[in-house]
């Protein structure tokens, strides 16, 4: 007769940029099995904040000692709710995608998402996404993950491009929509 394989719970831990806060649980078999399980986490759980209600968080485990399961970051992304409500009728939506590597090493993909009036002409579009991909790639390199995570939480970086934008052309919004850790 097999031996039936106890389960039990472990403690999962967010990285030390969110102070290492209880995030959750996992019921686990064996503990080796969980390495590398990603849990998601609302930004409004983690750091109660209830105007990030938007963002997701992605944190992958990797060292479970003494049934408490250690994660680092492995991203974010703005919800698909959140996102419908900016991209309405009579809008021009642009996206743009970056490889960028920080400061401490750690590759990111960062997507970012612009929105304008209609009647956009072309010119004012490439400009815009040229002067955004240069100001993300600029504040991404020379910052390590905890201050990017950190900016954007207090959205310094979201109002200083949108900031600057708005002098090429009046932008509806402008949203960093998602960021992979790319490993």
């Amino acid at each position: 007769m097999p031996v039936k394989k106890v389960k039990e719970w472990i403690k999962v831990l967010a990285p030390k940029a969110f102070e290492e806060k209880e995030i959750g649980k996992l019921l686990v078999s064996e503990e080796k099995n969980s390495i590398g399980r990603r849990i998601i986490v609302n930004a409004l759980e983690l750091v109660n904040n209830p105007n990030k209600y938007y963002l997701n968080f992605f944190f992958r485990v990797f060292k479970i000692e003494n049934g408490v399961a250690y994660t680092e970051f492995d991203g974010f992304e703005c919800t698909r709710d959140y996102i419908s409500r900016m991209v309405l009728h009579k809008v021009k939506r642009m996206d743009l995608v970056q490889d960028i590597p920080t400061k401490d090493g750690v590759k990111l993909r960062v997507k970012s998402l612009l929105v304008a009036q209609k009647g956009i002409g072309e010119k004012c579009k490439k400009l815009m996404k040229k002067k955004a991909a240069e100001m993300i790639l600029d504040f991404v390199q020379n910052s390590t993950v905890r201050d990017f995570l950190s900016k954007i939480m207090n959205d310094e970086l979201k109002s200083r491009i949108f900031q600057e934008l708005r002098k090429i052309y009046p932008l509806r919004y402008f949203e960093i929509r998602k960021v992979e850790v790319l490993r």
